[in-house]
Formats: structure tokens, C-alpha cells, sequence
């Protein structure tokens, strides 16, 4: 069971310069995230999006992007991250290697078969720990978020609090063409993201399969467990 002492986490959160309530700059980007997932919430197989990183921990700055968290149903994971995508890059507020300020970064999804995250874990993962904890879902349907948290409950010693910021709603549905719909879009996209994974010597932060798709270009969770723990 991964657990941490009271003074572990205090180091953790002077590190990371964690508030303890939100300031202004991230009730900003919150307010903002809720306004722009009104335009993806619709969806097919869109189970949860939830802030993570700075914003989540109250830790951000005036230069800060917005890391989102996104959890679909199976088989539905590459129609989520592409209309994501698409309709974020015409509203003009995904991040990009120029403009990052303010803007959203589509870094990691998965699917409800990849709520636990024991075996994406590097040992004495106290990031990974924090990043559960401060975890903000802003789109919650059939209780994604109190699955997320009890399938981590299994090997994570963790007490999460309520989160104001969750909105709760049910939203099933199965369909034959949108299956088909996955399976197209996926044979067109996964080659092209294995290339790229394989230009960046496999690095072992990115994973892809068929239930988790995580792109962070910047996983420093041993350097801080380095610096924290050992």
C-alpha cells in the first residue's frame, strides 16, 4: 500500500508551491474550463474530463496552461481524443509548441478498463500520489470519478475530499456504427502516433495501447521522488 508520511507531503507541497485554497489565476482557468467543456461534452463515450497539475494543485502561475485528464468508454477512446482535438483547435484554445499561456493540454486519456494506476506507478511514486489527491473532475458521468478514486483506493493509501467542481449526470450508450466509427479512426491515427513515439526513442512516460493514451513530453515524478524521498 502506497502511503507517505504527514512530513513527506508537507515537503511535497513546498516544492510544488501548493496553496491551500485556490487564488485567482486558477479560479480563472477553472471558470474557464467549464465554459469550453460545454462544447465537447456531448460527446459519445465521454465519461469524465478533470483538471490535473498546477491548476489542480493550486500551483499555477500567469504563464500556466490547463492539463486535462480525459476518460471515456472502451472503444471510444480515439473518437474522444480526435473531436477533442479538432474542436479545441478551432475554438483557438489548445495548447501548441507556440502558445501555451491559458490553453489546453490533451496529453492523457484512457478508458474505465485503465482506472488503476498501480502499474503506470514508479516506485515511491509520490507525484503520482499528489496528482491522484488533487485530481478536480469538471465533467463527471455515472460516477467516473468515484470509480477513478476507489480502483486507486486499492493500493494507494488516500482520503480524496468532496470537489464542488464535479458535475454529475448519466450518459450510456451503445452503438454498432460508432464501434466501427473507433476502429476507422484508430487503424488512421495509431500508426502515425507509434511513429512519433518511436522518433522519441520509446521514452517511458508516453504510453500507447488500446486503453491509455499519455503524451506528457515532461514526467519528472522520479526527479522529484529523488529529491523528496531518497
Amino acid at each position: 500500500m502506497l502511503k507517505f508520511t504527514s512530513e513527506e507531503l508537507e515537503k511535497f507541497k513546498k516544492f510544488q508551491n501548493i496553496k491551500e485554497n485556490s487564488w485567482e489565476i486558477e479560479k480563472k482557468l477553472i471558470d474557464k474550463t467549464i465554459k469550453y467543456i460545454k462544447y465537447v461534452k456531448w460527446i459519445p463515450g465521454l465519461k469524465m474530463i478533470a483538471i490535473w497539475n498546477s491548476v489542480a494543485m493550486n500551483s499555477a502561475n500567469n504563464e500556466s496552461d490547463i492539463d486535462l485528464f480525459i476518460v471515456t468508454a472502451p472503444n471510444r477512446l480515439w473518437i474522444a481524443r480526435i473531436l477533442i482535438t479538432f474542436i479545441f483547435q478551432i475554438l483557438w484554445v489548445r495548447k501548441t509548441n507556440k502558445f501555451h499561456k491559458e490553453r489546453f493540454c490533451l496529453s492523457f486519456f484512457c478508458t474505465t478498463n485503465a482506472l488503476n494506476f498501480e502499474n503506470i506507478a514508479i516506485e515511491n511514486d509520490i507525484y503520482l500520489y499528489n496528482w491522484i489527491f488533487y485530481l478536480k473532475p469538471i465533467l463527471n458521468y455515472d460516477s467516473t470519478y468515484e470509480k477513478f478514486i476507489n480502483e486507486n483506493s486499492k493500493w494507494i493509501d488516500i482520503t480524496i475530499q468532496s470537489n464542488k467542481y464535479k458535475i454529475q449526470n448519466n450518459k450510456n450508450e451503445k452503438n454498432i456504427f460508432l464501434d466501427s466509427l473507433e476502429q476507422i479512426i484508430k487503424s488512421i491515427f495509431l500508426p502515425k502516433t507509434k511513429k512519433t513515439f518511436e522518433r522519441l526513442w520509446r521514452p517511458f512516460w508516453v504510453i500507447i495501447n488500446n486503453e491509455m493514451l499519455k503524451f506528457h513530453n515532461n514526467d519528472k515524478r522520479i526527479e522529484i521522488r529523488d529529491k523528496l524521498i531518497w
